[in-house]
């Protein structure tokens, strides 16, 4: 059942219900962003070897193997240098996300009864809004953890016209 203003509800009721809700979705996104305090903590140091393998050129034998050569060559603190940079860039996406979708549910299906229609579409324009404004920070964020890799020169392929010409 939907929170706030009850039937005939006035101005004073319907401003009461809007803030209700709106402290509703700030909560919702507030949990997320607590959640993902933790859960960056622990993956973190997950993301830092799937980078490093995703980018070695020869590849990695496995996780543990990569896991075991980055504390040997760098060192524990090359697993977690890039955590306050993915905080910053996962706070304000879990903020984001778990507001916007609380609060387009609300708009989605102001009766309180939601449908899977409306949970889709407040979930893919939560991530939508969300993504959309926090790339720029999870591009920062792998260039941290990728930042000891040497780039191999690029080989510029031959113009489209150059390569018919041959």
């Amino acid at each position: 059942a939907r929170r706030g203003g009850g039937a005939g509800g006035g101005a004073a009721g319907g401003g009461a219900s809007a803030t209700a809700e709106s402290a509703q979705a700030l909560a919702a996104g507030g949990a997320v962003a607590l959640g993902t305090i933790a859960h960056d903590l622990i993956m973190t140091p997950m993301d830092v070897c799937k980078q490093r393998m995703q980018l070695s050129a020869g590849g990695s034998p496995g996780v543990y193997a990569c896991a075991c050569t980055i504390l040997q060559q760098e060192g524990a603190r090359a697993f977690w240098l890039s955590y306050p940079t993915t905080l910053l860039m996962n706070l304000p996406y879990a903020l984001l996300m778990g507001s916007a979708n609380e609060r387009l549910r609300q708009l989605f299906a102001p009766d309180g009864d939601p449908s899977m229609g409306a949970y889709f579409a407040a979930g893919a324009g939560a991530g939508a809004l969300a993504g959309g404004l926090t790339n720029p920070l999870d591009v920062v964020k792998t260039r941290l953890q990728t930042q000891h890799l040497v780039a191999a020169p690029l080989v510029a392929a031959p113009p489209p016209a150059a390569a018919h010409a041959a």
